[in-house]
């Protein structure tokens, strides 16, 4: 299953905002539009986040 994360960055640490993933149903470009359209949302919301295949810092350890 695919994992996608929407990370921010401050004072030199990852943060992750959120994350998503594929639905059993969901094609590979069906998933990528919906994580496109999320960072826009984000964005337009004021927060600077980019996808990363990977959780922020404060994540990595649970």
């Amino acid at each position: 299953m695919s994992i996608t994360y929407l990370n921010i960055k401050s004072k030199g640490i990852t943060k992750t905002i959120t994350e998503f993933s594929k639905q059993e149903n969901q094609s590979n470009r069906e998933f990528r539009k919906f994580i496109k359209e999320q960072v826009v949302e984000h964005r337009k919301e004021g927060v600077d986040v980019f996808k990363s295949p990977w959780p922020g810092d404060d994540r990595k350890k649970e």
